[in-house]
């Protein structure tokens, strides 16, 4: 997302991805991750979001729980 940010020159976007990274790069080393989060700027970094049904049919087969 930072990256996205970066091609779309979107300062509030590159300024939300810098916490982000240094709050989530932990979280997910030691695995707690937020599942479905979308990763934006303009989400809370740890907030569990729904995975709309389309997307869980096409993840379904690569489930490792």
């Amino acid at each position: 997302m930072l990256n996205f940010g970066i091609k779309i020159k979107d300062g509030r976007e590159i300024l939300g991805q810098i916490p982000r990274l240094l709050i989530g790069g932990v979280k997910s080393f030691v695995g707690n991750i937020p599942v479905g989060n979308t990763g934006g700027a303009n989400v809370l970094p740890l907030q569990p979001m729904e995975i709309p049904e389309d997307l869980k049919e096409i993840m379904r087969p690569y489930r490792t729980i």
